[in-house]
């Protein structure tokens, strides 16, 4: 409680100006992170009807992946929530914040309302917004299904769980009687809305029109798909909408929850309701702040890291760098000999001097001159070279033959963090040398243990790869592919992992510095 009214406070102090005559409607859309909005139906309403338009976010994104730069978390939210705002100016709307931390990929409602601060905490700031903004109308690309197959991100589960709900508690003069302060009274949506995409089981559709052109002569589709391309930390900027499935792309809708029985006219979602008066918000209105848990590093502790660890330093780096630039950072820190690979290393096929080569996280998107002359790679490991991939998304990856033998990437994660590790071969070198891992050093670990796993399936990934670590969450088994290692291939070695290694390095935890030192530590077999 103390929670919420911490954030309410934030707000509710505000000054408003109540009870305007505003003969609009209000459409608003709930989201659970940046770009999880409908910008289409949005700006339908927004720039052909003239309706008022609002997302609420739960999250700023604060916990997903930076697809151009190493900005991580709060600094993340912060470039993530200015994206949304340049989105909602194209598209015609305003983007307001729950204030929930996005804690990273969740595979359950349950896990996110624990670490949300309970259920009635998200659904009382979801109300909250309610009452504010009057919407007469409510869409969400969300749902409340919260078991496999169609389970969505956990995030999700939770904003379709609380919205649903929010349909009767923000009406309800008794809940939380304390927001009704300062003129602020319960409010009844009249219809709640979510996305479909599988029609058969649905008997009443309604399809956003997304060729119709506003006053600029643009139609909603262009307006839409311009708007998500703001969301350039998540790489919508490089999406071609004509390379995703049709399905995705239409906007359709079934009414899940209705005040009253309303006349089915057309594919108007606000089909028979009658403008009612809004609050006049006055420009005013706040979002909730993010209450960030930073995890600090002490630089007593990462100077005593610096010279209790060690490695092999004859070892010598090669790095394919992406946008992040953690590995770049460690490799200094610990004095490891290394050089950033340019494209001219390619021309001249000019790696005989490494140990090891690092293929950074995505740099099969954002390095062409790599996915180019990815043989190269490989006649290095041949030759006696070891390399080691970081993770790739399945889009990049699938198809390409990066890999002296097969690996296919799935989406497959292990999303709690303390997920219990077993060592599969605890013989190996990465567990050794240069440093021994001990069950510790799997402590302290954020965000996630893994990502982006490789398929356990032998007729997709190659038997030949050695599975060194096992994990899984709750209740969910995946496949043992966190780090696996194809040795020999020719007289080298490749390996790939999945582990988030690069968040873990961030924050100088010992056990995942251990692991990379002990990772570049390999000796190149053969020298040219």
């Amino acid at each position: 409680m103390r929670r919420f009214l911490y954030r309410l406070l934030f707000v509710v102090l505000i000054p408003l100006s109540l009870y305007s005559q505003n003969s609009n409607f209000t459409i608003l859309c709930v989201a659970a992170h940046p770009d999880d909005e409908d910008g289409a139906t949005l700006a339908y309403y927004s720039k052909l009807k003239g309706y008022n338009a609002y997302t609420v976010f739960y999250t700023r994104g604060e916990g997903g992946q930076n697809e151009i730069g190493p900005e991580l978390y709060d600094e993340l939210g912060k470039i993530r929530e200015q994206e949304c705002y340049n989105a909602a100016e194209i598209q015609g709307s305003h983007p307001l914040f729950l204030g929930e931390l996005d804690f990273g990929f969740s595979k359950t409602a349950k896990e996110t309302f624990k670490m949300w601060g309970g259920k009635d905490s998200v659904l009382a700031r979801i109300v909250y917004f309610i009452r504010l903004l009057r919407p007469d109308v409510v869409i969400s690309n969300h749902d409340t299904i919260t078991t496999k197959p169609k389970r969505q991100h956990g995030n999700h589960q939770a904003v379709g769980i609380t919205i649903y709900d929010a349909f009767d508690k923000a009406a309800d003069p008794n809940y939380h009687t304390e927001q009704l302060t300062g003129g602020l009274t319960p409010w009844q949506i009249k219809k709640l809305y979510f996305r479909v995409f599988d029609t058969s089981k649905v008997n009443d559709v309604f399809t956003i029109d997304g060729s119709q052109k506003d006053a600029s002569g643009k139609t909603i589709d262009d307006i839409s798909w311009e708007a998500l391309a703001q969301h350039r930390t998540q790489g919508m900027d490089k999406i071609d909408r004509y390379d995703i499935p049709s399905v995705f792309r239409e906007k359709r809708y079934e009414l899940v929850r209705s005040d009253n029985m309303y006349p089915l006219e057309g594919n108007d979602l606000f089909a028979g309701l009658k403008p009612t008066e809004k609050l006049d918000l006055n420009g005013r209105l706040k979002s909730f702040p993010t209450v960030y848990k930073y995890i600090t590093v002490n630089p007593q502790d990462s100077l005593k890291l610096l010279k209790e660890l060690k490695f092999n330093e004859s070892a010598n780096v090669g790095l394919v760098n992406s946008y992040d630039n953690t590995i770049e950072n460690t490799l200094k820190a610990f004095g490891v000999k290394y050089e950033v690979l340019d494209s001219l290393h390619y021309a001249n096929d000019d790696f005989k001097n490494f140990s090891v080569i690092i293929v950074d996280i995505r740099a099969y998107l954002y390095r062409q001159d790599v996915a180019r002359n990815n043989d190269k790679l490989i006649k290095f490991v041949e030759k006696g070279g070891n390399e080691i991939c970081f993770y790739q998304k399945p889009q990049d990856w699938n198809g390409k033959n990066y890999t002296p033998d097969p690996i296919y990437i799935t989406s497959e994660r292990v999303t709690e963090e303390d997920a219990k590790v077993t060592v599969l071969m605890p013989e190996h070198e990465f567990f050794n040398r240069y440093n021994k891992i001990e069950d510790n050093d799997w402590d302290g670990w954020v965000q996630e243990r893994n990502i982006y796993l490789p398929s356990d399936d032998t007729s997709k990934t190659s038997v030949n790869y050695k599975k060194l670590l096992a994990m899984n969450d709750e209740d969910d088994p995946v496949p043992s592919t966190s780090l696996i290692v194809a040795d020999p291939v020719g007289l080298g070695s490749y390996t790939y992992c999945s582990l988030a290694l690069y968040r873990q390095l961030k924050i100088f935890n010992k056990g995942a510095l251990k692991l990379f030192l002990n990772m570049i530590s390999s000796r190149r077999r053969f020298i040219e």
